[in-house]
């Protein structure tokens, strides 16, 4: 019985892999059958120091990625930080940099670096958003103005990039259980999201990760320049609202 999966025979580049979206991401592309090469800060047995900040760390991890395996098919970017809840009048402005560096200058880093390759294998990119580049959170005026950034970011590179035939897609997920957000979580806060969310829970990393695997994969061909939630509902409207009758 063959044990070939729909990614058999790709090789595929997840940043942040070391945990969270980008650790799901990385177990969902391996059961499909795909070589995933990890990168991420740390540097864990499954993935590869890149300080994604650094032009020079990520140009010298693209080279080892094709002096391995000879191609890159798909470029996973899910690395990302957050930063302190502060109302925007308040956050510091080494916040606004920080995650622009990382969450939007890591994107730009790697892209740039798998191009030639991306190019060759008329592969994909797909990029982490997040709910808060479509409806704002609260108190994250910094974090949610990078996301945003990632948004209009992947549209740019959609189009620049088409001729090629990459593709270039995002995912925005809602409330989902990595260890960053779970961080931030209070009893508060879960039962607000359980109301606040149409399909009343928050969601497993892999499920964000079955997401992106679909939009790095031939079954989505015809798809680029996406932003697409994957948030419960949540960007869709307010649940269970009090309508009178008509």
């Amino acid at each position: 019985m063959s044990t070939a999966g729909p990614l058999t025979g790709q090789v595929v580049v997840v940043t942040g892999a070391a945990s969270g979206i980008g650790e799901a991401t990385a177990k969902v592309f391996r059961a499909q059958g795909a070589a995933v090469v990890g990168w991420d800060l740390s540097g864990t047995p499954e993935s590869d120091p890149v300080d994604l900040t650094d032009v020079a760390s990520v140009r010298a991890a693209a080279d080892a990625v094709l002096a391995r395996h000879g191609r890159v098919d798909a470029l996973v970017n899910c690395a990302g930080i957050i930063t302190e809840n502060l109302p925007v009048e308040d956050t510091d402005p080494a916040d606004f940099r920080r995650n622009f560096d990382v969450n939007v200058g890591g994107i730009v880093n790697a892209s740039q670096a798998l191009h030639a390759a991306l190019a060759q294998s008329r592969g994909a990119v797909v990029n982490v958003a997040s709910q808060a580049a479509l409806v704002c959170l609260p108190h994250q005026s910094a974090y949610s103005a990078s996301k945003g950034a990632v948004a209009a970011l992947t549209r740019s590179m959609a189009i620049d990039w088409a001729a090629t035939g990459i593709r270039v897609n995002a995912v925005c997920p809602g409330f989902t259980l990595t260890p960053m957000a779970v961080k931030q979580m209070t009893p508060e806060l879960d039962a607000a999201v359980s109301r606040r969310v149409p399909l009343g829970r928050m969601f497993q990393p892999e499920e964000i990760g079955a997401v992106i695997a679909f939009l790095a994969s031939p079954a989505a061909s015809a798809v680029t320049g996406v932003v697409m939630p994957v948030d419960g509902g949540w960007t869709a409207g307010e649940p269970a609202l009090p309508m009178g009758a008509a």
